[in-house]
């Protein structure tokens, strides 16, 4: 039961921040306009405005998040920053084995960053909403 609720309320929004951050790190890299990387989904509890964008986080956290940025000019830059998120959660997954924490927490920040990378990955589209893997075959498949 404690296990569970640290993954929803701790482990979960801490990987999917972590996975949005890869991609707001690769979109500043890649983009000229500002980011944004939203957290979470109802009423706006917190948000942080810097110079390349904002950073915030709505009431229910643990549900998901996004990053909003305006498009780069070449292909292989969508590509990047369309994987940048999957590799931040495949390297916390790496680094989990390295932590000091007990080995339940550890074996749940593994599994959760797998998890969200490898499927992250995959390419589909369910109502409306994109998977990275999706976007990256889009780009691959308007290349050839």
């Amino acid at each position: 039961m404690y296990d569970l609720l640290m993954v929803i309320l701790v482990i979960s929004p801490i990987s999917l921040l972590l996975h949005e951050a890869g991609h707001t790190v690769a979109a500043n890299v890649f983009t000229k306009a500002g980011v944004k990387l939203h957290l979470g989904i109802g009423p706006r509890i917190f948000t942080w405005r810097h110079p390349r964008g904002e950073i915030a986080v709505n009431a229910i956290y643990f549900a998901g998040g996004m990053t909003i940025s305006s498009q780069p000019d070449k292909a292989y830059g969508k590509v990047v920053i369309a994987i940048a998120g999957p590799i931040m959660n495949l390297i916390v997954a790496a680094l989990a084995l390295i932590l000091p924490f007990h080995p339940s927490i550890i074996a749940w920040v593994l599994f959760f960053n797998l998890w969200l990378g490898i499927t992250n990955l995959i390419p589909f589209r369910i109502l409306g909403k994109e998977s990275d893997g999706w976007t990256i075959l889009k780009v691959l498949l308007k290349k050839t």
